[in-house]
């Protein structure tokens, strides 16, 4: 799983790894199999509405010390874009199109 988030907490979880960090998004992947993340999950299990149960997300990120992104389309394509561009120049992607 993948949350993107504006901050963090300055130490995660030993499930919580950060991927890429920009100035204005970090990218941060659970590993959602692991024991301890199963069990913050289910501390945090309630009943979001009559019938249907589960975590929220913002419970889960005020435990993490994330404090999630909200970005407009406007903002998310730009970053898409961004990040799009970044893949397209790696060496090891231009590699990959040349084999």
């Amino acid at each position: 799983m993948k949350l993107y988030a504006k901050t963090i907490a300055q130490t995660l979880r030993d499930w919580a790894t950060v991927v890429t960090k920009s100035a204005d998004l970090i990218e941060i992947e659970i590993n959602d199999e692991h024991p301890n993340f199963q069990s913050l999950l289910e501390e945090l299990e309630t009943e979001i509405e009559p019938g249907t149960i589960g975590v929220k997300a913002e419970d889960l990120c005020s435990r993490l010390g994330i404090e999630m992104s909200n970005l407009n389309l406007h903002d998310f394509v730009g970053q898409a874009q961004n990040l799009i561009f970044q893949i397209a120049t790696h060496p090891d992607y231009r590699q990959l199109l040349n084999e």
